[in-house]
């Protein structure tokens, strides 16, 4: 039996073929007829299978082969220019289609999220209107309705603007007016959300009832008002303040032309209401101070006929005992009744030795400072016999007769007299001297009738007149007619931020406020006319020279009484140094009688830091953190004088430096014309907030001195 070995394969030229030791064997014969049957049929079957397994193989190496060769034909053909260059516009086509289809389905998106918008804005800006018509007729329910339908509608319009699809935002993110178009709705929402709050705050207010006897208080729900009120007004004033901020973000070149200026508008209004929410808001935190509680307010009515530092002479006093915004109690009075209970012999200011030589109440507001003088005031007021009050405020006539301008005539049967806005300085003036002809020989008890007369038509007025009555008052205070100072120190902080205080301000920079003392006994400063003219040099080193011009007229005829004698300070910025001055009347009065004086601390250093002009007699002091120039200057009837001075001010200015000017007016004075010019020889002017007219380097501006004034610059050398 012939044994055969295990076949191998081999490949050779493409094919497989076996391998083995016995293949010489096999061609020699040496196998028998079977063996190499079996041989063959086995050769058969194993290299079918191993063609079946390679198949694959071969294909896929085919197919690599096939594949480069193709890739080596189509690149030397895309070599070719005509073949690149029209493959290059296929592409080009292709694109344009899709994004030709892309953009028609962004823009049927946007044209359908712009009429959705755009109807979202109107229907929004319907109901906005309708509250608007509703506030008009005082309906505030229906407003309040309309301003959350306004709300509800900007913000579903919003809505729409996020939703408008994926694509469509992306796309529209790069665009400047859809992000106008979302700061503009945002504002709109937050407008009128602030409208929601603001209805509120009306209803609240409305529930305060004013009568003749002040607020009524008879549910005992003024505290809780007021709280309501501030609680309403946090969320209004932080939803208008995103709105301006929102609008003031919208660029006007993003908008058609014709709607540039309603965004203008928009803008300004918003600012407004922003101001004046913010203003509210530290009003009725005022008024809480003000009136809520136990108060006692003493009340002076200052004769600013007979002027004094901080306001007029005081002839007539008021005491309001208040109990959460109610009037319970009023006294009315003449000051000579208080001072008639001193006891103390109190050493007066040397000018008051003028008129008394000693020192009582109504002459107590000595000091231009209101805050300096009221303290003072108090001292005396307890001396006197009164409780320490809570709050001093002072007023002049000028207040009353503003809002008999706006209420028009009271009258009085007691006296069968009827007072108006014309008469009323005249009037009071005959009937508050002493006439024991009126029926209760009580001068002064003509002002403790007419105050609840007013009190009861102030009651009386509809919302119009109210609102005339408001800024009547707010004039007043801005123009310094009335002053107010209080013992709360939080309270006192408000007064003095709203510049209510009558408080001679702090500056770094130059200051000015003439102030004139009527010493005299004659009712005449309502004729005297007073013009100030100042001329401000800025040397080459930087310091600067004041020339200070002082006119003031008579405008009564020399007539005896007519003359006016007044003790005039000129407030100056500290440690200025006078250089020279003219124009005053010399008058001696240094000494007091021999008398056993009480000095208080305030006078003493007052006058212990005065020093003296040999010469002319001008004293030089401190006070409020000011430095005065003081003398006297006496007005016959149609008398007509000048005061000149010269003074260097205490600080210089940098080659690129600010340079302001603080202008304060008198308490309770008319208001007085004003020239300043300022010579800035070798400087440019880079930058100023008042309006002036500029000749060569002369820069010269004219006010109205009716209430105080900041001017400022900033000045850069040439």
């Amino acid at each position: 039996m012939i044994r055969t070995k295990k076949l191998k394969f081999y490949f050779y030229h493409g094919k497989y073929l076996y391998a083995s030791p016995n293949r010489e064997k096999l061609k020699r014969g040496g196998f028998s007829k079977i063996g190499r049957g079996v041989f063959w049929f086995f050769y058969f079957i194993g290299n079918l299978l191993v063609q079946t397994v390679l198949l694959p193989y071969r294909f896929i190496k085919n197919q690599i082969l096939q594949t480069a060769h193709f890739g080596r034909l189509r690149w030397r053909r895309l070599s070719q220019a005509h073949y690149a260059k029209t493959l290059f516009i296929f592409l080009i086509i292709a694109a344009l289609g899709w994004a030709a289809i892309t953009v028609l389905n962004l823009t049927a998106q946007g044209l359908a999220l712009k009429d959705k918008i755009l109807r979202y804005t109107f229907f929004g800006q319907n109901y906005l209107s309708e509250a608007k018509d509703a506030l008009i007729t005082k309906n505030f329910n229906q407003a309040e309705n309309r301003l959350a339908l306004a709300y509800q509608t900007f913000e579903r319009g919003q809505s729409q603007l996020e939703e408008g699809g994926q694509a469509l935002n992306q796309l529209l993110n790069f665009v400047p007016q859809k992000r106008d178009a979302e700061r503009l709705l945002e504002a709109a929402r937050q407008t009128a959300a602030a409208g929601v709050y603001a209805i509120q705050l009306q209803k609240n207010l409305q529930s305060l009832k004013f009568t003749s006897a002040g607020l009524n208080d008879q549910d005992g729900q003024i505290a809780a008002i007021f709280e309501s009120t501030q609680t309403n007004l946090k969320p209004a004033l932080q939803r208008i303040s995103e709105a301006y901020d929102l609008v003031s973000q919208v660029s006007e070149k993003n908008l058609p032309a014709e709607n540039r200026p309603t965004l203008r508008d928009a803008k300004e209004k918003l600012f407004q209401a922003k101001l004046a929410l913010a203003n509210f808001s530290s009003i009725i935190s005022l008024a809480k101070g003000f009136l809520l509680g136990n108060k006692n307010i003493l009340v002076l009515l200052e004769n600013n006929n007979e002027l004094r530092p901080a306001g007029g002479f005081p002839g007539t006093y008021a005491l309001l005992k208040i109990h959460n915004g109610s009037l319970r109690q009023i006294t009315v009075s003449s000051i000579y009744d208080l001072d008639g209970q001193l006891k103390e012999i109190i050493k007066p200011p040397f000018p008051v030795l003028n008129v008394n030589d000693r020192w009582f109440l109504r002459d107590a507001n000595w000091f231009a400072s209101w805050p300096a003088s009221a303290k003072i005031i108090s001292n005396f007021y307890e001396k006197e016999g009164g409780n320490t009050p809570d709050i001093l405020l002072a007023l002049t006539p000028d207040t009353i007769i503003d809002w008999l301008k706006i209420l028009g005539p009271l009258y009085l049967p007691k006296y069968d007299v009827t007072l108006s806005a014309d008469n009323f300085i005249e009037k009071t003036q005959v009937l508050t001297a002493t006439n024991d002809s009126l029926p209760t020989n009580e001068p002064k008890q003509i002002l403790a009738d007419l105050l609840p007369l007013l009190l009861q038509k102030i009651s009386a007025a509809d919302g119009d007149t109210w609102q005339k009555i408001i800024q009547g008052l707010e004039d007043n205070l801005n123009s310094r007619q009335i002053v107010i100072y209080s013992n709360d120190s939080g309270l006192q902080n408000q007064l003095e931020n709203f510049h209510w205080a009558g408080k001679l301000e702090a500056t770094d920079r130059d200051f000015l406020s003439v102030v004139n003392t009527n010493l005299g006994g004659t009712k005449t400063d309502l004729s005297i006319e007073q013009t100030i003219n100042l001329i401000t040099t800025i040397d080459p080193d930087g310091s600067l020279i004041n020339h200070l011009q002082i006119t003031r007229t008579n405008r009564l005829p020399d007539l005896p009484k007519a003359e006016n004698i007044a003790f005039v300070r000129i407030y100056v910025p500290a440690e200025s140094r006078l250089i020279n001055n003219s124009g005053f009347d010399y008058k001696n009065l240094d000494f007091a009688p021999d008398k056993k004086y009480k000095t208080l601390d305030e006078v003493e250093i007052w006058q212990k830091n005065l020093l003296k002009d040999v010469d002319t007699g001008t004293v030089i002091g401190k006070e409020s953190g000011k430095t005065f120039f003081g003398n006297w200057l006496e007005l016959a009837g149609g008398q007509s004088k000048t005061i000149n001075l010269t003074y260097r001010l205490p600080f210089n200015l940098k080659d690129t430096d600010r340079y302001s000017l603080l202008l304060q007016k008198q308490i309770g004075s008319l208001p007085a014309n004003f020239s300043w010019t300022l010579n800035i020889a070798g400087r440019k002017v880079e930058w100023k907030n008042f309006d002036a007219h500029q000749d060569t380097d002369l820069l010269t501006s004219d006010i109205l001195l009716d209430k105080d004034y900041f001017l400022g610059a900033v000045l850069q050398k040439e």
